[in-house]
């Protein structure tokens, strides 16, 4: 069975159910996807992301990136291939990314606000496990996302099994 986050959001209109913004698109290959949410918050750098990519098996999370909006590429085809060397499901950056001829390859989600070819080499502070809020929506870890071409939306419950939806 195949349904629509629209589907899913009909039939749980009695539950609290969350819509990202529609300004984040998504600039990876993977369009319809599911998981439990990792969150971490960043300054411009990424370095506490490419370890968490590169060295953590995702066991098919998404990961949840604030960035505050700052305009620097945050992930690229590098960051991309350790996502899905490693079985992670998607990743949501409140913030921007790069390299998309090739994210677009990638079999990984990846929304973002837009793209932005600069990279901040200055290392940062990164903290993981927290709340984040951004454009009206709050993600904690251990929330459910479901994604398709009509938008994310997040729960505190499952909606649904995953294998009903992928």
């Amino acid at each position: 069975m195949n349904k629509q986050v629209a589907d899913i959001c009909d039939e749980n209109q009695d539950k609290m159910i969350q819509v990202l913004s529609p300004k984040f698109k998504n600039f990876g290959k993977l369009k319809r996807f599911t998981g439990q949410i990792e969150t971490i918050k960043i300054d411009k750098s990424n370095f506490h992301l490419l370890d968490m990519l590169k060295n953590e098996n995702g066991e098919g999370k998404i990961i949840i990136v604030d960035n505050a909006q700052n305009f620097f590429g945050v992930v690229g085809d590098k960051l991309m291939a350790f996502a899905e060397e490693n079985n992670w499901k998607a990743m949501i950056i409140n913030g921007y990314v790069r390299d998309i001829v090739e994210t677009q390859n990638i079999n990984v989600g990846l929304y973002a606000l837009g793209t932005c070819p600069l990279r901040n080499f200055d290392p940062a502070e990164a903290v993981r496990g927290d709340e984040l809020l951004f454009e009206g929506v709050s993600f904690n870890e251990g929330d459910y996302l479901y994604a398709d071409e009509d938008g994310v939306i997040i729960s505190k419950n499952p909606l649904m099994q995953g294998s009903d939806y992928e």
